[in-house]
């Protein structure tokens, strides 16, 4: 048989790489088991060669693990706070990965000769473009229309190139807008979030790799996640599984569109970051553990008004992606003894414009 394989014996797909390429594959292209495994960027090297992407990564993680209000009579919730990162959100991780990938893709050459390409919800195009203006390399995004001004104003300030999708559309296709950029132009290096290994592999040596720590002799029994790429989800998974191999893993996605959903994109407001595909697309990593993850949903406006309760009860901001997997916490834990303990990310504090609306 040739190496195009047959109908009875196809060639199953090669496994993806840290290698960036001009021609990705489409997000709902099979995504192999193993495929996070024996792949590494070397960031202490990247680190010394660029002394920015350096005490960014030394302002990255190790950030705090807090109780949260729980359900009376259930487990304890614990999370993690993200905000703590350098520009605000869990992204600066992914940003730091994905960057990461690239630049050790990118060699010797001089930075001014990599262009940076990434669709983004949001937190990922601001950590982004604050790392690319840092270390002088050109970024391009591609956003939704329904993007804050805070953030499109954001971008502009640092020089960053934006392509605004219809929001209408839904984020399939700005995904696929970033895609079709990338094969036309192939001078842009798309990073692209929901296949690159990086972005899971970052997640499990740092966010799972903490937060296993900081438990400190807890035992957690259910790991909750919103799913946006998945990367948070899975590789903060992995790290648990390999200390606590019975935890539970329960992904979180708006109610309206939820993980896997057959129904098509549509343009309703959803909770940030996070969000189903539609046309049965599911997310790349996610598909690696669909027969072990619970999930849950959580709408905007359950979301919203979650922020302003939080606040009401803490004191803390934190953003609708958060308050949604507080709900979702706090749901699972419900159905716990008071012994259990269920873990949680708190991705950031939110956008002006929420705070804004929330009257806060």
């Amino acid at each position: 048989m040739d190496k195009a394989g047959d109908i009875d014996n196809p060639v199953p797909p090669s496994p993806p790489s840290l290698l960036l390429s001009a021609r990705p594959e489409p997000l709902e292209a099979p995504y192999p088991a193993g495929s996070l495994d024996g792949i590494t960027v070397d960031h202490a090297a990247l680190e010394d060669r660029y002394p920015v992407y350096a005490k960014f990564g030394q302002e990255l993680g190790n950030t705090p693990l807090i109780e949260l209000p729980g359900p009376d009579g259930g487990a304890t919730v614990l999370a993690k706070c993200e905000w703590e990162n350098p520009v605000g959100s869990i992204k600066d991780r992914v940003a730091y990965a994905l960057l990461g990938s690239a630049l050790q893709q990118h060699g010797d050459r001089p930075l001014d000769e990599l262009r940076v390409l990434e669709y983004s919800g949001g937190n990922l195009a601001n950590a982004l473009s604050h790392l690319c203006a840092e270390l002088g390399i050109r970024s391009r995004f591609v956003l939704s229309s329904a993007s804050p001004r805070s953030l499109l104003d954001t971008l502009a300030g640092r020089g960053a190139r934006v392509d605004l999708v219809d929001k209408e559309r839904g984020f399939l296709d700005v995904v696929r807008e970033a895609l079709r950029i990338a094969a036309e132009e192939p001078e842009w290096t798309l990073l692209y979030q929901h296949r690159n290994p990086a972005n899971a592999l970052l997640q499990e040596r740092t966010t799972g790799a903490e937060l296993a720590a900081q438990l400190a002799g807890r035992v957690p029994d259910a790991w909750v996640a919103s799913i946006g790429t998945g990367g948070t989800l899975v590789g903060v998974l992995r790290a648990l599984r390999a200390r606590f191999p019975a935890v539970r893993a329960v992904g979180v996605t708006p109610a309206e569109l939820p993980y896997g959903s057959d129904q098509p994109p549509n343009g309703q407001r959803k909770y940030a970051g996070s969000g189903g595909m539609g046309h049965g697309i599911r997310q790349p990593f996610v598909t690696l553990h669909d027969d072990e993850v619970e999930h849950r949903t959580v709408s905007y406006p359950r979301a919203f008004a979650a922020m302003g309760e939080f606040h009401d009860l803490t004191g803390l901001r934190i953003g609708s992606s958060a308050a949604a997997n507080w709900l979702a916490a706090k749901e699972t834990a419900a159905a716990l003894p008071p012994s259990a303990t269920v873990v949680t990310v708190l991705p950031d504090a939110g956008t002006p414009e929420e705070w804004e609306q929330l009257g806060r």
